[in-house]
């Protein structure tokens, strides 16, 4: 396996876990199919460079950043703000449903 290939792989992998998005989410969001996919982050295909871009965009981290070997532990503006969406959208659901539950108690 290409050494390459396979830190593109892991990158991939280690930056869409981090947002919390599925391999079908991120599929769609890069315009491929969930296997192309799923052989991308294993480092089983490669991928063209438009495909890593869509992939890059999606994510929110520049494409280099997908080729580096710490590349998960830098900071990327863009992929903060998706890391600081998905926090946020957590912990609001969170208030309401302590609400939610509040409300009923005393119904």
């Amino acid at each position: 396996m290409n050494e390459i290939v396979a830190v593109l792989g892991q990158n991939i992998r280690k930056f869409r876990k981090n947002l919390g998005w599925t391999q079908e989410q991120l599929a769609e969001k890069a315009q491929i199919s969930v296997p192309f996919m799923t052989q991308i982050e294993l480092g089983r295909k490669s991928a063209s460079l438009e495909v890593i871009e869509n992939i890059s965009k999606s994510l929110g981290v520049p494409y280099d950043a997908l080729f580096k070997k710490d590349a998960a532990d830098m900071c990327c503006p863009k992929y903060e703000i998706h890391i600081l969406k998905k926090e946020i959208i957590e912990e609001v659901t969170k208030a309401i449903f302590s609400v939610f539950d509040k409300s009923r108690l005393s119904v």
